[in-house]
């Protein structure tokens, strides 16, 4: 079978057909309603939504010389430790960011065994850091 013969779209068709079953070479006006137009109109504005969303969070956005990931900005705005002002993509360091607003490192030498003075609301001096 090449295209080129006449009845090449019939053999295609009959062989589809006999693969699939006849339901998959009828025309479908033959079973479309309006019911399953509404119901694919809704599907494809859903699925554009989503790509959108998926293309939003691939964007790259350009913060302090360095081009980084979207999706990494929207999750936690501040990734800055206060006490040391390193940025930080670690995951380690998210947890002692939201518990005591700085980094491990500074955890480590700072607040590791003296938590109860950090939570009093003591800070080392700038001339310490």
């Amino acid at each position: 079978m090449t295209d080129k013969d006449p009845n090449y779209i019939p053999k295609l068709e009959k062989a589809i057909a006999q693969k699939y079953g006849a339901e998959a070479i009828d025309n479908p006006r033959k079973f479309w309603t309006k019911e399953k137009e509404q119901e694919y109109i809704k599907q494809s504005k859903a699925l554009k939504k989503k790509l959108q969303k998926i293309s939003e969070q691939k964007e790259k956005v350009e913060q302090d010389g360095f081009l980084i990931n979207k999706k990494l900005l929207n999750r936690d705005n501040n990734r800055t430790c206060p006490i040391c002002e390193k940025y930080s993509f670690r995951p380690k360091d998210d947890l002692y960011l939201n518990k005591f607003e700085c980094c491990f490192g500074c955890y480590v030498q700072w607040i590791e065994d003296r938590e109860e003075r950090w939570k009093s609301g003591w800070r080392p001096d700038e001339e310490k850091k």
